[in-house]
């Protein structure tokens, strides 16, 4: 290759690298908006405050749905801004922010519902911050929560009754002597009433039921429900019931009982026991047993009479 040709090539490099464009510089890092969810929580499921990152000289932004009456943050002055409008709170942290440990963060919502107030993590980071959170609260309205305490209250009014009857049993003798202890037995004893050509049976009962008899003590009644076929393969085993009037309250059962699952060409019984009161009906009820959680199937029988 000559000079000329040389000074050529060289001519034409530089100027190709001069026309083609400048690689594009790295484009800064964006940050996603974060979505945060608050809501009540139980005293034994309690989990740490949601997690907020911020950095010196970068301003957080946190926005809620509901408007916010005040705002309580732990070491306020490593912050230059802290300024509460309506529903937005801005944090602008200062450089000394990178020194300190986690700070705490708590908003008050000025609604008046539930929760009242929603603590946050506030994570020291040199560059990451959350620019922007957003944040939904759960909230629940007084009524509701009266209405959920009434139920909790009576849960375990009926759970303490429940204990009281099982530590009282312990005390006592079995069989007759022991019903009598407890007046469960009177002197008008147990009657019994045998059904079997009166019973309705729902069409898509997990069990073919033959027949059914009913008791009546002082204080209990009782279905014992005799069945000799199981519709469907897999086993089956009675978990609840209700037995519920046609008129009237529904009678509170005690207990369901069932020796073992039924299974395929076996003759089995169950007997769910209720409470009975002075004032009860003695029918028409409807009994309806139901399986462990997951199995739909289940055994409906009505027109159920007590003696």
């Amino acid at each position: 290759m000559n000079a000329s040709a040389a000074v050529l090539l060289i001519h034409s490099l530089f100027m190709a690298q001069a026309a083609s464009p400048a690689p594009s510089p790295t484009a800064p890092w964006t940050p996603m908006t974060r979505r945060l969810t608050v809501g009540l929580q139980s005293p034994r499921s309690a989990t740490p405050p949601p997690e907020v990152r911020i950095s010196p000289g970068m301003g957080t932004l946190l926005l809620f749905d509901t408007a916010v009456a005040r705002a309580e943050l732990e070491g306020e002055k490593r912050f230059t801004r802290i300024r509460l409008a309506g529903d937005t709170l801005t944090l602008m942290p200062s450089t000394s922010v990178e020194d300190s440990e986690e700070l705490q963060l708590t908003v008050h919502f000025a609604d008046g519902a539930a929760p009242a107030s929603a603590t946050f993590r506030l994570v020291p980071h040199p560059t990451l911050a959350d620019r922007q959170v957003e944040v939904h609260r759960q909230a629940r309205s007084a009524d509701s929560l009266h209405a959920e305490l009434i139920e909790k209250e009576e849960e375990v009014r009926r759970l303490r009754e429940e204990l009281a009857r099982m530590e009282a049993a312990q005390s006592l003798p079995d069989g007759l002597t022991g019903m009598l202890a407890t007046k469960h037995l009177d002197k008008n004893g147990v009657r019994a009433l045998w059904l079997a050509g009166q019973l309705v049976r729902h069409p898509r009962n997990a069990l073919n039921v033959t027949y059914a008899t009913t008791y009546r003590a002082a204080t209990q009644v009782a279905v014992a429900v005799e069945c000799e076929e199981l519709r469907g393969g897999a086993p089956w085993e009675a978990r609840g019931a209700t037995l519920v009037p046609r008129e009237g309250t529904a009678l509170r059962v005690l207990r369901v009982w069932q020796a073992a699952p039924t299974t395929a060409g076996m003759v089995g019984q169950l007997i769910v026991e209720a409470e009975a009161t002075n004032t009860m009906s003695p029918g028409p009820y409807t009994l309806t047993v139901w399986a462990a959680e997951g199995d739909k199937r289940s055994v409906i029988l009505g027109n159920v009479m007590f003696p």
